[in-house]
């Protein structure tokens, strides 16, 4: 147990250091002699666990994936619908992205060297996603006529933009501010369109 105990910290570690070797220098930067050295394993060590740097590029990217669902579960068994919903759903999506180097070099690597395929694209399924609550906050408002997921798709795009530009000026410190922002905008273009009818009755 112990044997495996340090050959799952060791791999681990290796992940840990290529992380930022990737999120720092993109792909093409990254050196598997440096990140030999940040690990402060063997070589051999490293090769034992990866064969290649594209190895630990696909081992990031994978583990990427397996974070997701635990946060949408944790979300929707608060009980929290709507925009509250969609809000902490992409709150709790910003902090893990402000705070876990290896998210943010999967994230990295999914838009260079290992992109999803055509049928598999992430983005759609978080439009889907958040489209749900969207569709509650317009049931709850009794609002008509508006496209859930029109609005579904603004607010995914803005927040990865959000979380991009935020990556590249080194302010994702900024990056709770901007999706309270979003979700604000939102539901204040919402509230609008619920008081038409009154005010043109």
């Amino acid at each position: 147990m112990a044997k495996q105990e340090r050959a799952e910290r060791t791999r681990l570690a290796i992940l840990d250091a290529a992380a930022h070797e990737f999120d720092e220098l993109g792909y093409e930067g990254a050196r598997l002699e440096r990140i030999v050295e940040r690990t402060g394993a063997t070589k051999g060590a490293v090769y034992f666990h990866f064969r290649s740097k594209l190895d630990i590029a696909r081992a990031l990217v994978d583990e990427k994936y397996t974070n997701w669902p635990v946060i949408v579960a944790e979300v929707t068994g608060t009980g929290l619908r709507g925009l509250a919903a969609a809000e902490e759903l992409t709150q709790r999506v910003g902090r893990v992205f402000a705070d876990d180097v290896r998210v943010r070099a999967a994230m990295k690597l999914t838009q260079t060297v290992l992109p999803p395929a055509p049928e598999d694209n992430p983005y759609a399924r978080w439009t889907e996603l958040v489209a749900v609550f969207v569709a509650q906050e317009l049931e709850d408002r009794g609002l008509d006529g508006v496209d859930p997921r029109e609005i579904a798709v603004v607010a995914v795009q803005a927040f990865f933009g959000a979380y991009m530009i935020g990556h590249e000026l080194g302010r994702l410190d900024r990056l709770p501010g901007d999706v309270t922002r979003l979700w604000g905008i939102i539901g204040a273009s919402l509230a609008v369109a619920q008081e038409r009818p009154a005010a043109a009755g």
